[in-house]
Parts: structure tokens; C-alpha cells; sequence
């Protein structure tokens, strides 16, 4: 369902978002702190595209972070220094690669239903998925590069 496929990718979006601007704070790894810029710039520029094709829908947009992102954000707040670096990189990778999967299954799918939604909505996450998938690379060498110190 439409409602829903957004309301995930809007939540993880956020969540990208906000461990985004944790990192910033808290990685003392110039890679790291690059990739996390670029997560912020990149989570923004798609979450406000993915209002405007869900724009009119009716679709509750999260305003708050649901139990599991919460529960990522906590974690990655009691870390610091490398310890920190590799769990949030660990958990972007983890996390691209299921946005990739649902996007994926999205555009195979080819829009289950006519709606404008659905049509819309489609279009964006083809659009998406390759950002999604550079993305993806790029956090796991990042990822890979940090080693374990």
C-alpha cells in the first residue's frame, strides 16, 4: 500500500537524517563525518521529493523517530570516538541496504494499483534507487575502511 511504502521511507529517511547530523557532531573520522554530510544532504533533497509525489494523499508524515530508530539513535549516543564510527557505519550500511531492497521491490513491482499516487510514487523510487545504491557503495567502503582500531 501507498500509505504505508511512504510513511517507512519518510521514517527512515528522518532517521538517516538525524544520525546524519549525530555524526557530524560526534565522528572525529574525516571520511566519516563526509559521508554523514553528504547522508544529510542527500536524505533531505529525497525526503522533500517524496512529499511533493505524496503531496495531497492524505499520508500522516512521521514527526518523531517510531520505537526501533529511537532505540539505533540511542545506542549510537552512548558511543564515542572509533567505537562510534563503525556502528554508525555498520547501521548505515545495514539501513541502505533495506531501503534498497523496498525501493527494489517497488520498481520491479511496476505500481500495483492506477492511482496518481501510486504512479507517483513509483516514479520516485525509481528516480531514487540509484542514489540509494551509490549511497550504499559508498557506505560500505567507508565502512570497510575504518578497520578495527
Amino acid at each position: 500500500d501507498e500509505h504505508t511504502f511512504v510513511s517507512q521511507v519518510a521514517m527512515s529517511n528522518m532517521a538517516a537524517i538525524q544520525l546524519g547530523h549525530m555524526a557530524t557532531k560526534k565522528s572525529q573520522n574525516a571520511d566519516v563525518q563526509k559521508f554523514a554530510q553528504a547522508t544529510i544532504q542527500d536524505h533531505l533533497k529525497a525526503q522533500q521529493q517524496l512529499a511533493d509525489a505524496a503531496y495531497g494523499a492524505g499520508i500522516r508524515w512521521p514527526t518523531k523517530l517510531d520505537d526501533k530508530h529511537q532505540q539505533i539513535q540511542q545506542r549510537l549516543s552512548k558511543l564515542s570516538n572509533e567505537q562510534f564510527d563503525r556502528e554508525y557505519m555498520k547501521t548505515m550500511v545495514e539501513r541502505h541496504r533495506d531501503v534498497e531492497k523496498m525501493l527494489a521491490a517497488r520498481v520491479s513491482s511496476g505500481g500495483s494499483s492506477e492511482s496518481p499516487l501510486a504512479a507517483k510514487v513509483q516514479q520516485w523510487a525509481a528516480s531514487t534507487l540509484p542514489d540509494v545504491r551509490a549511497e550504499l557503495k559508498e557506505a560500505e567502503q567507508v565502512y570497510g575502511g575504518l578497520g578495527t582500531e
